[in-house]
């Protein structure tokens, strides 16, 4: 199955419950409903694991605060951070207790190691965080610069899925996705609009999801590598 706008799937399930047809997602009040189901089926499979296509590399998010220059902060879109590279060199995670108790464990030198315990002339060798959006390094470069810059942080991360409740919207998913997407929304529509179950969709959507655990990933080395222990996640 070729990759289906939002119009094309309403259009695709009113067509199968025998229903008024549309020419927009808007038209009428069955059509919203029916929209409204494709975007909770759509979100429903996004959530069933960290599906290989939403993974991205991208950078964090610098405060510019002067006042906590070793801190950054993780994207709004991003649901799992996998590893962090600053200035190219990989940063190691750290527990939020083991972290304290190191930068605790310092002992203030001038030009070296602030009050607070941070590295400030060196770039970051160690991070953490507390409220699992704000990233806390271990130091920063302040002859260099007078925070950690986004420019220079490089981190791999899980996205999160894109909805657009438009008439062309085109789910960003692999076109392999789209019959699962579609008979999961198909056979929700059955059961909530027309009082009666799909099993054929049902079915269609129990094979899907097996298919799509079991081939997710188009690089074969992938499943292992990045479905085991990861660093951190929101």
């Amino acid at each position: 199955m070729a990759k289906l706008t939002l119009l094309d799937m309403v259009q695709n399930i009113l067509s199968a419950m025998e229903s008024d047809q549309v020419n927009s997602i808007d038209d009428t009040v069955e059509s919203i409903q029916v929209a409204e189901f494709v975007r909770e089926s759509f979100y429903d499979l996004m959530t069933q694991r960290e599906w290989p296509f939403l993974r991205a590399k991208g950078t964090l998010v610098g405060l510019g605060d002067t006042t906590k220059p070793t801190h950054m902060r993780l994207p709004e879109t991003v649901n799992k951070l996998y590893w962090i590279k600053y200035n190219g060199k990989e940063v190691i995670w750290m527990e939020p207790k083991d972290f304290d108790d190191m930068i605790e464990a310092r002992v203030e030198s001038a030009g070296v190691v602030d009050a607070n315990g941070y590295v400030v002339n060196a770039d970051p060798v160690y991070w953490t965080s507390y409220d699992d959006s704000t990233i806390v390094f271990d130091g920063y470069n302040s002859s260099v610069d007078s925070t950690l810059q986004t420019s220079k942080s490089s981190a791999y991360m899980l996205n999160t899925a894109i909805w657009i409740h438009d008439d062309t919207f085109v789910p960003s998913m692999p076109e392999k996705f789209f019959p699962t997407l579609l008979a999961e929304a198909k056979s929700t529509c059955f059961v909530n609009l027309k009082q009666q179950a799909n099993r054929r969709e049902e079915r269609r959507a129990q094979r899907g999801r097996v298919e799509l655990r079991n081939g997710v990933w188009r690089n074969e080395a992938g499943e292992a590598k990045y479905n085991g222990k990861v660093n951190y996640g929101r």
